[in-house]
C-alpha cells in the first residue's frame, strides 16, 4: 500500500511539476511585484494539499462501498467480516495520510516554484527547456517502485506453481474428504465416545464411495500444532538440540486412508488400546536421527511413557509446505483418550457425494452432534497456500495498479517534454530531419528514464525478495521468470507510453509550430 501511495504521488508531483512549469509567467509577475519566494512556495502546497484533501474524501467514499461489496460476495469466507467498517480511526488515519501525501508530492512543485532562474520568467526567457531533473527523477522512481511491486506478485505467482509440485507427503488430496466433531461437548463418556466414533467409521468404510478411512487429532498444513518431549534410549542430546517433537494422535486406518507410505513395520491396529504395551510410528526422518544405519523397529521412545517403534512412514509436510524435513511421529489414539478428533476418508467418486453421506451418517447416529471443517483435504490445504495466495493477488493488483500510475506518468512526462520542444523539433523537421527520427529520438529519451528506474527496481526487487523469502514455495527469491519477464512487460508499457507523444511530435507540422512561435 505504501508503495503504490508513493507511486500516485510521484504521478501527481509530476503533473504539478508540468503545471508549474507553464505557470512561470504568473509567478514571476508575483516576485515582481513583492511576493516572496516562502509565499510562492506555499501557495503551491496550498494547492497540493487541497488536491490530497479532495482525493482522501474520495477515497474514503470508495472505501465504504468497497467494504460494503467485501461483506456481499465474502459472506462466511471471513469471520466476523459484518463487523468490518470505517469508524473514527480509520478516518483519523486516513486524514493524516492524506495531509502526509499533500506535502510529499507538493514538496517538488513547491521547490520548482521558487528557484532563482523562475524570477526571470516576467522577462519572457521562461520557457521551459525540457524535462526537469526532478521530473525525471520522479518517472524513474515510479518505475522503480512499480516494478518491486510486480516482481513481488511474480514471486509469489510462481510459489503457488511451485505449490502444487511439492509432494505433501500422502496421495491425491482431491480424493480425501474430511469432517471435525468432539462428541464430549454432548456429554459423551469415554467409552460411549469411542463406541460412538468406531461406528461412524464403520458406516463410512461400508460407504461403496470410499476405500478407507480413520480419525485423527490433528491434521497436517493446519491451524492446530502439538508438540510432545521425548527421550531415547542411548541417544545423548547435543546442548541446544531440539528435544520437543511435533505429533498427531491417529487410529488404525488413517495412514492408510491419507496414502502415508509405510517404510517398514506397520501400522496401528485396533488392538493398540490403552490395555496393551505403549506403540508409536516415526517418519524416516525421525529414525535416521535417532539411529542411523539402524532399523528404527523395536527401538523405545520416552514420551507419555516407554513406546516401541512399530513402524517407519515416509516423511510429509506437517506444519507448512515449505518447511524441511523434520522429525514426526504418530501416537495411537486409543492409548491417549477421546477428544476433538477428525475423520479422514479416502474416495473413489465425488468428494462432494461422500461429504453429503458423512452428515447423513451423523444425522442417523446422532441428530446433535454437530460437525464442522467439512471439506476436502485440498480445500484443507488452502489454509498453507493462503499466504502465497494473498501475496499473490493483493501484490498482483498494486502491481498492475503502480503500472498503470507509471505509464500514465511516463506519458505525461514525455508529453509535457514535447509540447516544451515543439519549436526544436519543428525546425529539426523543416531542416530536413525525417519523422522516424524525431520518434527515435523522443522514444530513446523516453526508455533511458524506463531502463534506468528498471534497474533501481531491479535491485530493490532482490531485496524484498529476500524478506519473503520464507513465504516461497520451490522457488529462488531470485527466480529469473519472475526478473525476466515482468520487466519486459513494464519496459514494454513504458515504451507505449513514450511512442504515443513521440507520434504526435512527428506529425506535427513545422510550418504551423513555427508560425505559432
Amino acid at each position: 500500500v505504501a508503495l503504490v501511495l508513493l507511486v500516485a504521488c510521484a504521478n501527481v508531483a509530476n503533473l504539478l511539476l508540468a503545471r508549474s512549469q507553464g505557470r512561470l509567467g504568473e509567478v514571476g509577475v508575483r516576485a515582481a511585484i513583492g511576493a516572496s519566494r516562502s509565499r510562492l512556495g506555499l501557495q503551491v502546497l496550498t494547492e497540493s494539499l487541497v488536491l490530497a484533501g479532495l482525493g482522501g474524501l474520495g477515497g474514503v467514499g470508495l472505501s465504504m462501498g468497497g467494504v460494503k461489496l467485501l461483506q456481499r460476495f465474502s459472506a462466511g469466507a471471513l469471520p466476523r467480516l459484518e463487523e468490518v467498517w470505517l469508524d473514527g480511526t480509520v478516518l483519523l488515519f486516513t486524514g493524516g495520510i492524506s495531509i502526509a501525501a499533500g506535502i510529499l508530492f507538493g514538496m517538488a512543485p513547491a521547490l520548482q516554484a521558487t528557484r532563482p532562474e523562475t524570477m526571470g520568467a516576467v522577462k519572457g526567457d521562461g520557457r521551459g527547456s525540457g524535462r526537469s531533473r526532478m521530473s525525471s527523477a520522479l518517472v524513474v522512481a515510479q518505475v522503480a517502485l512499480s516494478l518491486m511491486l510486480l516482481v513481488g506478485s511474480g514471486l509469489f505467482l510462481r510459489s503457488l506453481q511451485g505449490a502444487s509440485q511439492i509432494d505433501p507427503g500422502f496421495d491425491e488430496p482431491r480424493n480425501l474428504v474430511t469432517a471435525a466433531l468432539d462428541p464430549s461437548l454432548q456429554g459423551y463418556g469415554e467409552d460411549e465416545i469411542w463406541a460412538l466414533l468406531d461406528r461412524l467409521v464403520e458406516e463410512l468404510r461400508a460407504l461403496p464411495g470410499v476405500t478407507d478411512a480413520g480419525l485423527v487429532s490433528w491434521l497436517p498444513l493446519g491451524l492446530n500444532t502439538a508438540d510432545r518431549g521425548i527421550g531415547i534410549e542411548g541417544y545423548e542430546f547435543a546442548e541446544g538440540e531440539r528435544r520437543s517433537i511435533h505429533y498427531t494422535q491417529a487410529t488404525e486406518g488413517y495412514l492408510e486412508a491419507m496414502g502415508i507410505e509405510l517404510l517398514e513395520g506397520r501400522g496401528f491396529l485396533r488392538s493398540d488400546d490403552g490395555k496393551g504395551a505403549g506403540v508409536i510410528v516415526v517418519n524416516r526422518v525421525f529414525a535416521e536421527r535417532y539411529w542411523p544405519g539402524e532399523s528404527a523397529l523395536g527401538k523405545m521412545v520416552q514420551t507419555a511413557g516407554d513406546r516401541e517403534v512399530v513402524g517407519v512412514v515416509e516423511d510429509g509436510k506437517y506444519t507448512s509446505l515449505g518447511e524441511a524435513p523434520m522429525p514426526f511421529m504418530f501416537l495411537p489414539a486409543r492409548q491417549r483418550g477421546p477428544a476433538q478428533v477428525t475423520l479422514v476418508a479416502r474416495t473413489r467418486s465425488d468428494p462432494s457425494e461422500v461429504l453429503a453421506e458423512i452428515r447423513g451418517i451423523v444425522r442417523r447416529v446422532d441428530p446433535d452432534l454437530p460437525l464442522f471443517d467439512i471439506r476436502t483435504m485440498e480445500d484443507h490445504m488452502g489454509i498453507a497456500l493462503m499466504p502465497a495466495r494473498i501475496g499473490g493477488t493483493v501484490l498482483g493488483l498494486f502491481g498492475v495498479l503502480g503500472m498503470l500510475l507509471a505509464a500514465v506518468g511516463i506519458y505525461g512526462v514525455m508529453a509535457y517534454s514535447v509540447a516544451q520542444r515543439r519549436r526544436e523539433l519543428g525546425i529539426r523537421v523543416a531542416l530536413g530531419a525525417h519523422r522516424n527520427d524525431v520518434v527515435r529520438m523522443v522514444l530513446t529519451q523516453g526508455l533511458r528514464l524506463a531502463v534506468f528506474g528498471t534497474v533501481l527496481g531491479l535491485v530493490a526487487a532482490a531485496l524484498l525478495g529476500h524478506l519473503v523469502e520464507g513465504l516461497l514455495y520451490n522457488v529462488s527469491s531470485l527466480d529469473p521468470v519472475a526478473f525476466t519477464v515482468v520487466p519486459a512487460i513494464l519496459v514494454g508499457v513504458a515504451a507505449l507510453a513514450v511512442y504515443l507523444p513521440a507520434r504526435r511530435a512527428a506529425r506535427s507540422d513545422p510550418l504551423t509550430v513555427l508560425r505559432s512561435e
